[in-house]
C-alpha cells in the first residue's frame, strides 16, 4: 500500500507541475487584467470564458474520459490504434463543425450572452479557441494512459508560456485591451494543438470504427450533462452577479474567484493522477483500506493548505511590486469571499476521491444526477443569498454546491464499492482546520498570531491522536523523490 500511495504521490506532483503551470498563467495575469482593465472590461472578458467553459464540455462529449476507459481494455495494438484513430476523427469533425455554427450565429450570440451586439467579434475568437482547445483533449488523455506524465507537463509549459507572453505583449504594450485577450488564447491554442498532433500523428490511421464510435459515445455522452452542470457551478453565478449588481461586480467577483486557483490546482493535479491510478487499482479487496487513506491524507493536506491560505489571505492579495498589485485597487473588494471559494475547492476535490465506484461499474449516468442537483443547489442559494450578502453570498453558494457533490457522490458510490473511511479523523480535520480558518477570518489578528494559528495546527492534531504512529514512522517512505 505504501508503494502504492508513493507512486500516485509521485505522479500528482508531477502532473501537477504541469497542471499548475497551465492554470498559473491566470493567476500570473490577474496583475495585468487588474491593473489595466477595468472591472467592467474583465468582466465582460469574464462573460466569453463563461461560453467557452460551457462549449467546451459539448465539444469534447467525455472523449477524453471515453477513451481512457476503451483504450486500454483490449492488449492488442490493432484494437488501441483503432480506438485512438476513432476518438481522435471523432474529435476533429464535430469540433469543426461546433465552430462553424458558432462563427455564423456570432451576432446573435453576442446579443444574447453579452451587453451588445458591438462584441460579435468576441464569439469568432470563442469559436476558434474552442476549436483547438478541444481538439486538443483526447492526445492529452492518451498522454496521461501511457504515463508520460514529463511529456504532458512539457506541452503545458510551452502553453503557459506562450499564453503569458502573447498577453502581457498585446493587453500592455500593445493596449489592445479585451481583444488583445482573446487574441492571444487563440495563437497558444493553437500552437499547443499542433504539438500535440506531431507527437501522436504516428499513431493515428485514417480509420474509423463505427461500433467504437458507438462505445465512446455511449461512454462518454452522460459526461456533457455532468460537464455542463460543473460548468454552470463554477461559472454560471457570473451571469447571476451581473443580474443583480452588474457588469462591474464580475470583474471584481472574477478576480477573488481566481484566487481559488491555489486550492483548485491541488484538487485537479491529485485528479490527473488518481483517475488512472484507481482504474489501475482495480475492484480488488484490498483497493478498499487504500482508496480509504487516499482520502485520509487528501483532506490533510487540502484543509492545512486552506488553513494557511485563509490566514494570509490579506497580504496575498496586497502583495505589490513597486505600483503594480497582485489584485488591482479596484478589484480588491473580492477578499472577504475567497475563504468560501477555497473551502468549495477543497470538496471538489474530495468529491473526486469518491469516484471509484461510479467507474468500477461504469454507472457514469449517475454523475449527471449528483452534479445536476449540487448545480441547481448552486444556482438556488446564488438567488437567495447574492441580494442579502452581495459577493459573499455567491462564494457561500458555491462552496454549498460542493458540498452537495461529495455528500451525492459519496452516498452513491459507498452502494456501488464500499469502502471503510476514516469518518472520526476527517470529521477532527474539519473541525480543529475550519475554528483555525475562520477565527483568522472574523477577527482582525496581528501577523504574529495568525502564524501562530498555523504553527498550532499540527500540534493540536497531533495531541488529539489524530496522526498513527505506523504513519509518521513511513512519512519518509511516502516520498516520492527520496
Amino acid at each position: 500500500m505504501t508503494h502504492n500511495i508513493r507512486s500516485l504521490t509521485k505522479q500528482t506532483l508531477v502532473y501537477g507541475f504541469g497542471t499548475i503551470m497551465t492554470r498559473l498563467v491566470t493567476f500570473l495575469l490577474l496583475p495585468v487584467y487588474t491593473n489595466v482593465l477595468s472591472p467592467s472590461d474583465y468582466g465582460l472578458a469574464v462573460l466569453v470564458f463563461v461560453f467557452t467553459a460551457f462549449m467546451n464540455h459539448i465539444y469534447n462529449y467525455g472523449l477524453d474520459s471515453a477513451l481512457m476507459r476503451h483504450y486500454g481494455e483490449d492488449p492488442d495494438p490493432t484494437q488501441k490504434t483503432r480506438v485512438l484513430s476513432t476518438a481522435i476523427w471523432m474529435a476533429l469533425g464535430s469540433s469543426l463543425l461546433f465552430s462553424g455554427i458558432i462563427f455564423v450565429l456570432n451576432k446573435p450570440l453576442s446579443q444574447l450572452l453579452l451587453p451588445s451586439v458591438d462584441y460579435a467579434i468576441l464569439m469568432k475568437f470563442a469559436a476558434a479557441i474552442l476549436f483547438f482547445d478541444c481538439i486538443g483533449r483526447v492526445p492529452f488523455a492518451l498522454l496521461r494512459l501511457e504515463e508520460k506524465p514529463m511529456l504532458f507537463m512539457g506541452v503545458r509549459l510551452i502553453n503557459v508560456i506562450v499564453t503569458l507572453a502573447l498577453n502581457i505583449y498585446f493587453v500592455v504594450f500593445l493596449k489592445t485591451g479585451i481583444v488583445g485577450i482573446f487574441q492571444s488564447n487563440v495563437i497558444a491554442s493553437c500552437l499547443t494543438a499542433a504539438v500535440l498532433y506531431v507527437v501522436v500523428v504516428s499513431k493515428v490511421k485514417i480509420t474509423i470504427s463505427g461500433n467504437v464510435a458507438k462505445d465512446l459515445m455511449l461512454f462518454g455522452l452522460p459526461f456533457v450533462p455532468v460537464g455542463l452542470a460543473t460548468a454552470a457551478m463554477e461559472m454560471l453565478n457570473r451571469y447571476i452577479v451581473q443580474h443583480f449588481m452588474g457588469l462591474d461586480a464580475v470583474g471584481i467577483f472574477s478576480a477573488g474567484y481566481k484566487l481559488g486557483i491555489f486550492m483548485l490546482l491541488i484538487s485537479t493535479a491529485f485528479y490527473y493522477a488518481w483517475q488512472p491510478f484507481f482504474i489501475k487499482a482495480g475492484k480488488k479487496e484490498s483497493s478498499r483500506a487504500l482508496f480509504s487513506r487516499v482520502l485520509t491524507y487528501f483532506v490533510l493536506v487540502a484543509l492545512s493548505f486552506w488553513v494557511v491560505l485563509t490566514v494570509f489571505m490579506h497580504e496575498i492579495i496586497n502583495f505589490q511590486v513597486g505600483s503594480v498589485y497582485l489584485i488591482g485597487p479596484e478589484f480588491q473588494g473580492c477578499e472577504s469571499m475567497v475563504p468560501f471559494i477555497l473551502l468549495g475547492y477543497v470538496f471538489f476535490g474530495i468529491n473526486q476521491v469518491f469516484l471509484p465506484g461510479i467507474y468500477f461499474e461504469k454507472k457514469t449516468r449517475y454523475l449527471a444526477y449528483i452534479t445536476l442537483v449540487a448545480a441547481g443547489a448552486n444556482i438556488l442559494f446564488n438567488f437567495l443569498l447574492i441580494p442579502i450578502w452581495g459577493l459573499v453570498g455567491s462564494a457561500i453558494s458555491s462552496a454549498i454546491g460542493y458540498i452537495v457533490l461529495a455528500v451525492s457522490t459519496l452516498t452513491v458510490s459507498q452502494r456501488l464499492f464500499k469502502v471503510p473511511y476514516d469518518y472520526k479523523r476527517i470529521i477532527l480535520l474539519f473541525i480543529i482546520s475550519l475554528t483555525a480558518g475562520f477565527i483568522s477570518y472574523s477577527l482582525d489578528l496581528s501577523i504574529i498570531m495568525r502564524i501562530m494559528i498555523v504553527i498550532l495546527l499540527p500540534i493540536i492534531l497531533r495531541l488529539l491522536g489524530f496522526f498513527k504512529k505506523e504513519e509518521l514512522a513511513s512519512l519518509k517512505i511516502l516520498l516520492p523523490f527520496r
